[in-house]
């Protein structure tokens, strides 16, 4: 956490007046300045507070042409004449120093602006309790500020989180003009804020555009629904946000509409934005409820009991019979989860977990604490294998990785360069050493058998997935794939499929949520979706056919399988945001089982 050079106490000013302004709280750092909370003291000894950027510059020389240039900016801004436009004033004084005390001969640059009783955006968004209609509320009011200016042909430059500040009442304040600069002047200064600039980067010399704010509104829009995500990659930024979204619950419908303010061609974004941000607003209103579970897994102890693995906002939680306080993964571990692997590993079945949080962080937990093993992952699956260790896999820096823990080995990871990916979707074990990968790569989905000397199998429909999953069967490994209009699709892979073959299933329903597991007379696929959870069993008793189970017909959006030590499958789904499970018993019949919702991690 970055600290300041001050404290509070300490005292600045104008030359003429050294100590009308008194330092209060520190609030951040950013490039070249500290902001703090102050309060100033006028002549006729009425209080203000405001807000102090400091600059930290001390060449006096560039101090002088700092304030040349914000006096512009104050000049303008007033002229300009935006509603909730945060205008600051700005002067040039002796540092900070204690009251009474002879001031030191450096010279500061300060920006006084009115304080503003609010927080940074991305700060209120992870915060935000009214939920998706509060998020559209605060859209809408920042696309009308950033309109505002635009149709004075004026731009901002600067949209980040950190200088747009709702208040508890959802209102919103554009701050920090510092690169405000009309549409008609060449650029003397170039501005670059990681993760809020568009593909085409400012030129000292050329001319601000529009596009820039609208990209930078684009970013701003997707940290509000997805809050705990790390940076947009600027080149990919339109379809990263897509897919975060549909990742996290949102429609494709949403997913795209996020999108179109980060397009790579600035010609496409939408401007003004007011029409852009009222049919957002309209789709987040309209959409359900999200989940908080994220994602889900299931296995049993070594008595055959359940337990449920869920990830979600909270991170990630234990519960059902199975738990065992004693043996779950201690300490803080990730707190935004969006995939996890789960698995009982070596020779005392020792419970352990590998987690990938939001920001692309991937994690492993075991009964000592949780540890962040690498970061830049894309998408999480694994098992524990013949040799009793838990593996998995993920896709990072454009190939597949493993990595793989068992109890008393030091954790060790490989990286496969022959093998792209960019995002690693089910993994199976077909025999020992011999592991089937399901990745999406450029849009299409791959199927690497690693161990084996063969060329990847692609499969499914063109485009990118919302799920897959993987399992053997006396045929070879079969795959289901979940398009995003939410087709499920069987596939049997090694046989050289044409990439839009499969066998469409699922009765024509929707899905949000597949599994699957290589089960006695072949693979059973779990499906979830608005018409609830439906279970697909092979064929038996000298029908052809599959047959088909529903524990439930509530709306559900994510489904886990396993098989246990005694071949009886259990089944988990989350089921309106509530956990909820069943299993085989001894004559393989299926039957709910009852799970403690306060059982979770502590």
């Amino acid at each position: 956490m970055a600290e300041s050079r001050w404290v509070p106490g300490l005292r600045f000013g104008p030359e003429f007046d050294p100590e009308q302004y008194e330092l209060l709280e520190f609030h951040h750092r950013g490039g070249e300045a500290e902001v703090w909370r102050a309060v100033r003291t006028g002549r006729s000894g009425v209080k203000e507070l405001v807000a102090a950027k400091i600059m930290l510059e001390r060449d006096p020389s560039e101090v002088r042409r700092w304030l040349g240039r914000w006096d512009d900016v104050s000049h303008n801004a007033h002229r300009l004449g935006v509603t909730d436009l945060v205008v600051p004033s700005f002067l040039l004084g002796p540092s900070p120093h204690r009251p009474g005390r002879p001031p030191g001969d450096a010279l500061l640059g300060y920006q006084i602006s009115p304080w503003v009783e609010g927080v940074p955006l991305h700060r209120w968004a992870r915060a935000n309790r009214g939920g998706l209609p509060a998020v559209a509320d605060v859209l809408v009011r920042l696309c009308r500020i950033v309109d505002d200016l635009h149709r004075k042909r004026w731009v901002h430059r600067d949209i980040s989180p950190a200088n747009v500040l709702v208040d508890a009442e959802g209102r919103v304040k554009l701050i920090d003009l510092t690169f405000l600069a009309p549409l008609d002047q060449t650029l003397t200064v170039a501005v670059f804020t990681p993760g809020h600039v568009p593909p085409e980067a400012e030129q000292v010399g050329g001319f601000p555009t529009t596009a820039k704010d609208l990209f930078a509104v684009g970013t701003l829009a997707r940290s509000l629904l997805l809050p705990e995500h790390g940076r947009l990659d600027q080149r990919t930024a339109a379809e990263q946000a897509r897919r975060d979204l549909v990742d996290a619950g949102f429609t494709e419908e949403l997913g795209l509409w996020a999108g179109e303010p980060l397009h790579h061609d600035p010609d496409r974004r939408p401007a003004p934005l007011g029409p852009w941000a009222a049919r957002g607003s309209e789709l987040l209103r309209a959409h359900r409820k999200l989940p908080r579970t994220s994602c889900l897994a299931v296995l049993t102890d070594t008595a055959g009991r359940p337990l449920v693995v869920s990830g979600g906002a909270d991170g990630v939680a234990f519960t059902g019979p199975g738990r065992v306080v004693q043996d779950l993964p201690a300490g803080q571990g990730p707190q935004a989860v969006r995939e996890v692997v789960a698995g009982r590993a070596g020779r005392p079945a020792e419970l352990a977990a590998f987690a990938e949080d939001r920001g692309g962080a991937l994690w492993v937990g075991n009964r000592s604490g949780w540890w962040e093993v690498a970061r830049g992952v894309g998408g999480v699956a694994g098992a524990v294998n013949g040799s009793g260790e838990l593996v998995v896999w993920t896709a990072r820096a454009g190939v597949l990785h493993s990595f793989r823990w068992a109890p008393g080995l030091t954790l060790t990871g490989q990286e496969l360069p022959n093998c792209p990916a960019d995002r690693v979707l089910a993994a199976v074990e077909e025999r020992a050493g011999l592991w089937t990968v399901l990745v999406e790569q450029q849009d299409r989905l791959l199927s690497w058998r690693v161990g084996a000397d063969v060329r990847p199998e692609r499969f499914g429909p063109p485009g990118p997935a919302r799920g897959a999953a993987v399992a053997r069967s006396s045929s070879g490994p079969q795959a289901v794939a979940l398009g995003p209009d939410g087709a499920v699709r069987l596939y049997v892979l090694g046989g050289g499929a044409a990439p839009g073959g499969g066998g469409e299933i699922g009765e024509a329903e929707s899905a949000l949520g597949v599994a699957m597991a290589g089960h006695r007379g072949g693979p059973t696929i779990a499906l979830a979706g608005p018409d609830g959870v439906r279970l697909r069993l092979p064929a038996a008793g000298g029908a052809r056919r599959a047959r088909w189970w529903r524990p439930t017909l509530r709306p559900a959006t994510k489904v886990a399988l396993s098989v246990g030590e005694d071949w009886r499958l259990c089944l988990a789904a989350v089921v309106e945001d509530e956990l909820q499970c069943w299993q085989e018993d001894a004559a393989y019949r299926w039957q709910p089982v009852v799970l403690d919702p306060g059982a979770v991690d502590p």
